[in-house]
């Protein structure tokens, strides 16, 4: 399930007033607990997500699948199966413009495409990147999923005021975490623990 389709069906179930942006960071809320409490992954392996992204950022192309940043930090702003759009750089890079490409891979300095650029260099030049992260598929898959929209909704009948609501939407989680996080550990062993 992607980020997008999470939040489609919750605008469509409980029609709100809250942004998209908004929406997601809930949504890394949910997330965030997949990561530490299912996944066991340390603070330095946890990842956000962001809806969408735009920013000034000095990039290079070190080679022809790779936008490289000076400033690596940029980095955490993006997900693999995101989509940088309307990249248009300067000289000596201009022939490197594009409407949209999805991201393959983060490495340690830069985006990898799977596209290739025609003009490769270390030569750093200042540009506008954009980015979507509405198509970026989320940690739990089919039939755990269900949790995503259920968080959310809890969340608009919270924001919204709807105490009664929210503590049902709520109960609801519950019963799907539970269920999503004693299949995980059964499957998984992620403790290392074996029956």
């Amino acid at each position: 399930m992607t980020i997008k389709q999470v939040l489609d069906y919750v605008d469509e179930i409980k029609p709100n007033a809250f942004s998209n942006a908004t929406k997601t960071l809930w949504l890394n809320e949910v997330e965030g607990l997949v990561q530490t409490e299912i996944f066991l992954w340390n603070d330095s392996e946890c990842f956000q997500y962001n809806y969408a992204y735009s920013g000034s950022a000095s990039v290079y192309f070190p080679d022809e699948h790779t936008i490289a940043f000076t400033d690596t930090s940029l980095l955490k702003n993006f997900r693999p199966g995101g989509k940088i759009t309307n990249f248009a750089p300067s000289s000596p890079y201009a022939g490197n413009s594009f409407s949209s490409r999805v991201i393959q891979e983060i490495t340690d300095t830069g985006l990898v495409f799977e596209e290739s650029f025609g003009t490769t260099g270390e030569t750093p030049t200042t540009t506008t990147v954009k980015y979507s992260g509405e198509d970026v598929e989320l940690l739990v898959k089919y039939p755990h999923d269900k949790i995503y929209g259920a968080y959310l909704i809890a969340k608009v009948d919270f924001a919204n005021g709807e105490y009664d609501k929210y503590a049902n939407t709520m109960t609801m989680f519950n019963a799907f975490w539970g269920e999503f996080s004693r299949w995980f550990a059964r499957v998984y062993c992620p403790a290392g623990r074996r029956r």
